[in-house]
């Protein structure tokens, strides 16, 4: 039986066997659209709504998804007009590894993340558009003795003002030190996972990164 970290999930597990399944499963955008369903019966509006994408777009990933086995059609519900096709996938998916399309985790993982950075990458230049960022500062701060790379602007925009943050880098950290970040990432994680996520009135979305590791000296 998989080990959950993030949350808990008692019911029966449903393991991944065809080429097929685990292509979808590996795909992050057809997994956005299936994740409504999971442990629970849908229609396509309702999923669409949740996952933040058009009906059809989500209709087609359906057919996908019934074809492939990983959901299941469930029946009708009435309602005044044309009734609603149900659908449920299970509440708790297992992928072994031999079954993705990919050469080994390092490749795995870089394909997971492509589609994240770029969101990132688009995100943040949009950002910097919008303070009038012209170029990039080297610099040591004059009180800290700090050296800093950051985007620079010469408007009149704050850059402390913008909606938005990044800051990402290699750290040398002593064993106290790891451990107090990691007790304040450890909160912000637990925060995070109380969040309410997916698409709803009055909220926007925001990308989240959050990502403490040890290096390899020689990758520092």
């Amino acid at each position: 039986m998989p080990q959950t970290i993030l949350g808990s999930y008692t019911g029966q597990w449903f393991t991944v066997q065809t080429p097929e399944q685990a292509r979808l499963l590996s795909d992050s955008a057809a997994v956005q659209m299936l994740q409504p369903f999971l442990g629970r019966k849908l229609g396509a509006a309702e999923a669409a709504r949740e996952a933040g994408v058009s009906v059809e777009r989500l209709s087609y990933r359906i057919r996908q998804f019934v074809a492939a086995g990983l959901l299941e059609y469930m029946g009708e519900q009435p309602r005044r007009g044309r009734p609603v096709r149900l659908y449920q996938a299970a509440g708790g998916i297992f992928l072994p590894f031999q079954h993705t399309p990919f050469e080994d985790l390092e490749a795995q993982i870089s394909g997971n993340l492509q589609p994240i950075q770029a969101a990132k990458a688009r995100a943040l230049a949009r950002v910097l558009t919008e303070v009038h960022s012209d170029g990039r500062v080297l610099y040591r701060d004059d009180t800290s003795g700090k050296v800093y790379s950051e985007a620079a602007s010469s408007g009149s925009a704050s850059m402390q003002r913008s909606r938005g943050s990044n800051r990402i880098g290699r750290l040398w950290l002593d064993e106290t030190q790891w451990a107090e970040l990691q007790a304040a990432y450890d909160v912000l994680s637990a925060q995070v996972q109380a969040l309410e996520t997916g698409p709803r009135e009055g909220a926007k979305p925001y990308l989240l990164e959050l990502t403490l590791v040890p290096l390899d000296e020689a990758d520092a």
